[in-house]
This record gives structure tokens, C-alpha cells and sequence, in this order.
């Protein structure tokens, strides 16, 4: 490959992961790996200025518009800095702008520097009109960036109207946009499973702000800090240096960030670049650099810009945490919730001052796209202070990649995957010793058998002493058992073995919810234990019979059959019986029933009971309760503050009940 194929390869390659990361929020490379493309690129270029392509990444602002949102033409070019990798190169550019001043022959009183954080996230252009704020846009490719008004209007850090007496008549005001570290693994936890999940804090950022719906953004709990202004129209001026100008938006309202420094010379930022590289995992946001400005604006204007980037500032990158490695092999760990997640088990590496010996390889499909197995070098990264992640392959020594195991390595159950798209393989045998745990407290559970006492600190107990291995176990433990117990009393020990002995007698559907069995909860479980009335005949049901019910589609009937198909689960029941838990739902009394086949909706705040109260009173009496009005509706039970349900609720001209009312139907 010559010079030229090279250079139009980084191009192209380089376009392809601007587009992947900008547009698709689905980078599939590291940042540092793109700043590699991109070194290499420059460095082409210098060499060879005759090839340069007016196309090429370095000669435009990076980042791409969508057609997801309306185009807005910014006011002033949103550009990108240029990017800086060690202090040698900091101590490059402040040379050059020393020399840009000598040889301008420029007076300079105080040449002085802001440095901040590069905080790792979306930039953001607000243009605020008579101190209202009227537009918010992306960058874009620069010139043009997509309106995302009114879900930036969402952001409670953004001011919809500046806090000053006097505001400018125009100010561009310019900031990033980003989600800190709890709100990003809060929002990751909370995504379902098949549900992609977002691969860091600036794709979830940029995610949640480009939502069509705009109350997803709302709950994103998204931040902005400015850095910056792109234009300014006012009677008199308000400020003359960077400094100034974060000063006075903090008096509009906005927030800043807390490492904001001013420093008189070169030595004092490099001490400070020293300071964060140390002080950066432990702020509550990403982020991947400083960048560092010289103060004065006239002195701004007086060093320039090229066509991206402003000369008088840059960003300076921290080193990625990254080292080459080889695996040594792949073993495949259980978590609570019965996914199996590959492990990747290293040769011990130093990495950012901590030796690494293992690293995730998130699931299945990720080893696959990654082609990994044991015996391959890999290149690894660690951000902060989460598990090291596998970049990719460096050598290629095995001949295939990793394939998912067939049988759960904790108990030996068979791992199923119930559809064909899901990522996640998982073990659903309620006895799994690597999630019994969330098993027991789930069985124990107020909505379940409500064993009152036995929370998670007796349960903890409880295994460690090996006093349960299964659920059935449970109905074994006598008094001495939980008296081995730390601070457990006689009293207390009587008390948990009556609430034991009482959840014997919950009926059916209480016993289906508390085995956990997925995609089944509370309604599907009483249906269920309506319909088929006893333990036996749920477990026979054939999957025809069981999509046949109301509310029972095909997952949950998978899911079902899934479940009683295994050998571990039949012996549990069967213990259980023996035991003597009741296996049968109490039959309603047609002749006695109030609401038979009548359908309720709850909605507000009620008084006198809970939902869950209420709920339980209408199905002892033949009711349903349902989420929805519609007009299928018989009843909507009204509490204080009842919104759009029971507006829903007059305009289908359905019987609407007051507590009052619903306490004379009882």
C-alpha cells in the first residue's frame, strides 16, 4: 500500500468511526485508537502536503448531523481542538503561542491560562434572546447542528432564563452535555435484558438528549457545564477574558465545574495536568483531558484559528489505561439473576499502576464479535476503577472463539436463551447455589409467602452455615437453628418460625410468584392459580392450554414450561408438599361473589387502603384489576389526585366509585 492508498484508507476509516460515534452513539473503537487514525493521518499529511484531500477529517470540524432532528445554522462555527498526548507536546504549543506574540510584535500585560476539565460528553450551543433561551443545537459538522430545544429544556442545569438584570440582546452560549458516573450505571442496571446497553457516559448522553420522546430525556437526569460562548450581542461590555466570562454565566445561573484554574506560566499547568491525572477517577463525571486556553480575548483574536480549531487553545489527553496481554483462559461466572457472563482469565499485567488478571467479556455475542478464545493476545483497557474490558485481538493463536456452555457451571442445569436475538444464556433452576440468595428473599417476600424476619441478613446466615441449600429447606430450620444466629433471642427465633409455619397456607398464587419463575409476575400468577386451580394441573398444562389464557402469550408460556421441565424444580415441589405448603387456590363462591367478572381500575391516592389492599379485596370478590381504562372497564376506583385515568374514565362514561362508594358495594 502506498502513500496515497494509505492516506485515503485513514480517510475513509476515520469517516466510518465519526459517523459510528456521532450519528449511531455505537463506537467500535477505543478513543485512543482514534486518536491513533488521527495522528497518523496529520502525520501523513505533513509529510506529503500535495495529498492532502479537502474531504480529509483534518481539514473539517468532527461530527456529522442526523436527519433525526431539524438543521439550525449555528451563529459561529462550532470548532474542535486540537489535541495534545504528553507535556512535551503542551510545552510545543506554548512555545508557539509565544513566538505568535513575538512575532506580532503584541503588548502583553499578563499572558495567563484557564485550564478545565475535558469533560467527556455532547457539546451543546444555547442562544439565549433577550436573556430567554430560544435554541438548542448540537455541532453538528460545525456550521449546521440538529434543534434539540425542548429536550435541552429538560436539563436542569440549563437556565431558561439568565439571572441578570441586564442580559445581553444575543449570547451563543456553549457548554457539553453530560451524565454522570451513578446516573450512567443506574441507567445501564435499570435496562432490561436484550436491551442494549449504553457502552459509556458520552453515548448515553448523547443517547438520551437525541430521544424523540421528549420525557426519556427528561428522566435521563442529564448535566451541562459551559465552557465556552460563540457570539454576543450586548450594549456594553460584561466581560474581556475567558475567567470573566465563566464568572459572569455563573451569575446567570449557570453551573461550573470545580477544577477551573487560572494559572501566569507553563509550569504551574503542568503540575496541574500531574494533579488531575491522579484526582480524575474520582469525580462524580468522565472525563479524558484538560483543556487549556490562553485568557485574554483580544490576545485570542490576536493568535487566530486555522479552519477546525482555534490556535489559542488546545486539549491535552490523558493515556488511556491500556495494555497487551494474552488470555490464559475463559471460564463463565453465574450472577444473581441466573446470566452467565465470560470471564477472560490473564496473564498478569501491570495496568495504570494496578496488576490485572482478569478482564469481562461482557456475553457471548461479544466474544463472538470480538473472535476471542483462549491463547489469543488481546489489547485490554481499563477506565476507573471498573473491571478491565477487551478491546480487541492483537495475535490470533486459537483457531476459533469461545462458545457458550451448555450446562450452568454451578449446578449443572441446562442454560437456555428464550429467543433467538437475546444475548443472554441463563440458569433458571430456583436451587442454583450462585443465585440462591435473590431466590430465598424473593420466596420470603412480603408479595410472596411473607415470611416475616427473614431478611437478608438471616438469609446470608442462613447459607453460609449451610442450614439451606434449597427452598424446601426453609421448612427444616427449628428454633436452635436460628438462635446460632448473632442477636437472635428466643422471641425472635418464635416469631420467624411461626411466620414459616403461617406461609404454609398462602394460597397458589402467592407460592407460583415466589419461585420466581421469569416474565411471571403477581397478575400472571393469579390467573394462573384461578385457571388451573392446583399445582398438578399448572404443570401439565400443555403449551397450547396455556396461550389460551387471557394475558398468557408466548414467552410467559415458554417461560412456564421452561421451568417445570427441569428435574430439580418437580423434586422442590414435592418436597414442598411434604412439607405441607398448600398446593391449591381457594375456589370463589359465585353465589357470594360481589364483582364477578367485573374489571377495575385504580387511580389516585386512596385512604383507607393500599393498592395492593384494594387489589386483593376486588379479586377475593371475582374482580380483575387491570392498568388501563378502556371499554371494557367496569369500575374506576378513584382516590385523591386521580389524573389522566379518571378523565379517561368520564369520557367512556364509565362508573366511577369513590371510596365512600366502593365501601357500600363491599
Amino acid at each position: 500500500m502506498n502513500v496515497r492508498q494509505r492516506m485515503d484508507f485513514l480517510i475513509d476509516e476515520i469517516n466510518k468511526q465519526d459517523k459510528l460515534y456521532y450519528q449511531k452513539n455505537a463506537p467500535i473503537i477505543s478513543d485512543s485508537q482514534y486518536d491513533a487514525l488521527v495522528q497518523e493521518l496529520i502525520a501523513l499529511e505533513r509529510e506529503n502536503p500535495d495529498l492532502i484531500r479537502k474531504d480529509s477529517p483534518t481539514q473539517k470540524v468532527s461530527g456529522n448531523r442526523s436527519s433525526t432532528f431539524a438543521p439550525i445554522k449555528h451563529l459561529a462555527p462550532m470548532l474542535s481542538l486540537d489535541n495534545t498526548y504528553s507535556k512535551d507536546e503542551v510545552v510545543s504549543w506554548y512555545d508557539r503561542i509565544v513566538k505568535n506574540i513575538e512575532a506580532k510584535n503584541i503588548e502583553v500585560k499578563n499572558l495567563d491560562f484557564v485550564v478545565e476539565p475535558k469533560v467527556d460528553g455532547l457539546s451543546l450551543s444555547l442562544l439565549y434572546v433577550d436573556g430567554k433561551l430560544s435554541t438548542a443545537a448540537t455541532r453538528g459538522d460545525g456550521e449546521i447542528g440538529e434543534d434539540v430545544t425542548e429536550n435541552a429544556k429538560t436539563i436542569k442545569d440549563i437556565a431558561q432564563v439568565l439571572e441578570t438584570r441586564q442580559p445581553p440582546s444575543l449570547f451563543d452560549i456553549r457548554g457539553e452535555v453530560y451524565m454522570d458516573k451513578q446516573t450512567f450505571e443506574s441507567l445501564n442496571a435499570d435496562l432490561t435484558d436484550g436491551q442494549k446497553k449504553f457502552a459509556n457516559e458520552r453515548n448515553a448522553a448523547s443517547g438520551s438528549l437525541r430521544q424523540k420522546n421528549v420525557s426519556i430525556t427528561a428522566h435521563r437526569n442529564l448535566k451541562f457545564f459551559v465552557h465556552s460562548f460563540g457570539k454576543m450581542e450586548s450594549k456594553k461590555v460584561l466581560f474581556s477574558t475567558h475567567w470573566d466570562f465563566l464568572q459572569y454565566v455563573k451569575k446567570c445561573g449557570f453551573k461550573l465545574q470545580e477544577n477551573i484554574k487560572l494559572f501566569k506560566n507553563i509550569d504551574e499547568i503542568l503540575n496541574f495536568i500531574d494533579e488531575m491525572a491522579t484526582k480524575k477517577d474520582s469525580l462524580g463525571y468522565e472525563i479524558d483531558g484538560l483543556v487549556i486556553k490562553v485568557n485574554e480575548f483580544s490576545l485570542q483574536n490576536e493568535i487566530g484559528y486555522t479552519n477546525k480549531s482555534p490556535k489559542w487553545a488546545v486539549a491535552y489527553k490523558f493515556a488511556a489505561k491500556q495494555a497487551i496481554t494474552k488470555i490464559i483462559s475463559i471460564s463463565v461466572a453465574v450472577g444473581r439473576t441466573g446470566v452467565v457472563t465470560p470471564i477472560a482469565n490473564l496473564e498478569p499485567v501491570s495496568l495504570a499502576g494496578v496488576t490485572i488478571s482478569h478482564a469481562t467479556l461482557h456475553n457471548f455475542e461479544e466474544i463472538q464479535r470480538l473472535n476471542v478464545n483462549a491463547g489469543d493476545e488481546v489489547l485490554i483497557e481499563r477506565a476507573g476503577e471498573v473491571i478491565p474490558k477487551i478491546i480487541k485481538v492483537v495475535e490470533k493463536r486459537s483457531e476459533d472463539f469461545f462458545k457458550p456452555p451448555q450446562e450452568c457451571p454451578s449446578c449443572k442445569s441446562k442454560l437456555i436463551k428464550e429467543k433467538e436475538e437475546e444475548v443472554a444464556y441463563r440458569c433458571i433452576n430456583p436451587d442454583c447455589p450462585a443465585q440462591f440468595e435473590r431466590h430465598v428473599l424473593h420466596f420470603a417476600s412480603k408479595n410472596a409467602l411473607d415470611i416475616d424476619g427473614l431478611g437478608k441478613a438471616v438469609v446470608k446466615n442462613l447459607i453460609a452455615k449451610d442450614k439451606i441449600k434449597t427452598l424446601a429447606d426453609i421448612y427444616k430450620l427449628g428454633e436452635k437453628d436460628f438462635l446460632e444466629i448473632e442477636l437472635f433471642k428466643e422471641k425472635k427465633a418464635s416469631n420467624l418460625i411461626e411466620a414459616i409455619q403461617k406461609s404454609k397456607m398462602r394460597p397458589l398464587s402467592k407460592l407460583i410468584f415466589a419461585f420466581g419463575i421469569r416474565h411471571v409476575g403477581q397478575r400472571a400468577s393469579d390467573t394462573l392459580a384461578d385457571v388451573f386451580g392446583n399445582m398438578d394441573a399448572l404443570i401439565a398444562a400443555s403449551f397450547e392450554e396455556l396461550i389460551k389464557i387471557d394475558e398468557i402469550g408466548d414467552v410467559l408460556a415458554l417461560s412456564l414450561k421452561e421451568f417445570f421441565a427441569q428435574a430439580q424444580v418437580i423434586k422442590m415441589i414435592e418436597t414442598l408438599k411434604a412439607a405441607g405448603l398448600n398446593m391449591t387456590q381457594p375456589r370463589q363462591n359465585i353465589n357470594s361473589a360481589k364483582f364477578l367478572q367485573k374489571t377495575f381500575v385504580l387511580t389516585g391516592e386512596l385512604e383507607k387502603w393500599t393498592r395492593q389492599q384494594a387489589t386483593e379485596i376486588i379479586k377475593s370478590e371475582g374482580g380483575k384489576v387491570v392498568n388501563s381504562v378502556s371499554k371494557n372497564t367496569d369500575f374506576v376506583l378513584a382516590g385523591k389526585n386521580a389524573g389522566s385515568k379518571l378523565s379517561k374514565a368520564k369520557e367512556l362514561n364509565i362508573k366511577i366509585l369513590t371510596q365512600e362508594d366502593f365501601e357500600k358495594l363491599l
